[in-house]
């Protein structure tokens, strides 16, 4: 995960790209996990990678066990390795202490409803 005052290990090669090139290049390396669409859009600022399908549920999401409910989740490794390929063109030299913000792009990782749904059901929590 990128940090204060960090610098991804593809940074240098992408500091003068815009966005939505750099978005192209997160697309290509999402290629890595077969079996899975990711829908990677960008704006000005912001690069939002959604999981739209995978083909095999229980490799990437476990049952959490909140308060009063159950819900699936990603499993941590998959999570950090998509914020990782995202982070990898990106830099922090931020201060969360004097709430100063500063980076390439912010970037959010995110689920598809319809394959949440799917996910409750294979992982037999029926349907929400």
């Amino acid at each position: 995960m990128l940090t204060a005052h960090t610098i991804g290990n593809k940074y240098a090669e992408v500091k003068n790209l815009r966005i939505k090139e750099i978005a192209k290049l997160v697309r290509k390396d999402l290629k890595k996990f077969k079996g899975c669409k990711f829908s990677v859009t960008s704006d000005i600022r912001t690069i939002n990678v959604k999981l739209i399908d995978c083909d095999d549920i229980k490799k990437y999401f476990y049952i959490w066990e909140g308060y009063n409910q159950k819900d699936p989740r990603y499993i941590k490794t998959f999570y950090n390795e998509v914020k990782l390929i995202m982070d990898q063109y990106n830099f922090d030299n931020g201060d969360l202490m004097s709430d100063y913000s500063h980076n390439n792009f912010f970037s959010f990782f995110d689920l598809n409803f319809p394959l949440l749904k799917r996910a409750r059901i294979e992982l037999g929590l029926g349907v929400a």
